[in-house]
């Protein structure tokens, strides 16, 4: 049997308490509080279910002999200095553009700018996959919680 590795079975049921409590907040929420589709609760319980679910299977791989995937290294932080840069740079590029090119493309930047930061060396891919996953997200919450972003995209482009 594989030993269990404490300090990441600490992560993992770090992560089922911490949807426990995001839970336990939703629940305390008035059933006639709403907005424009879903009821006010929804969201926070599908955040709480996905931690729940991600702290049970790394709790399960902690006792299994650890993290899969785990890059056994010398524990540097992927990227480095220049990682950290390029994901402050893009934190910052969405602070300054968000207003002007709109959500939806400076969340698509960000999430570029951090694959890169994180080593990834495609940038159109990455901006295309970002794009990807932030438009849902804008349609969510303009739609379904009623709370307005910046536009998707400014009219001028």
């Amino acid at each position: 049997m594989r030993a269990i590795v404490p300090t990441q079975l600490a992560i993992g049921l770090g992560l089922i308490a911490l949807g426990a409590v995001l839970a336990v907040g939703a629940y305390r929420f008035p059933p006639e509080m709403g907005f424009v589709i879903l009821p006010a609760f929804v969201y926070p319980y599908v955040v709480a279910g996905f931690l729940a679910v991600v702290g049970l299977v790394l709790s399960y791989q902690a006792f299994t002999g650890g993290f899969r995937e785990l890059d056994s290294g010398n524990g540097a932080i992927p990227g480095g200095k220049s990682g950290a840069a390029w994901v402050t740079g893009g934190l910052v590029g969405v602070a300054l553009l968000i207003n002007l090119i709109g959500f939806v493309l400076a969340a698509g930047l960000l999430f570029a700018f951090s694959a890169r930061g994180f080593g990834s060396r495609y940038p159109l891919r990455d901006l295309a996959i970002g794009i990807a996953l932030t438009l849902p997200i804008y349609w969510l919450f303009n739609a379904g919680l009623g709370v307005s972003l910046p536009p998707l995209v400014n009219a001028w482009i």
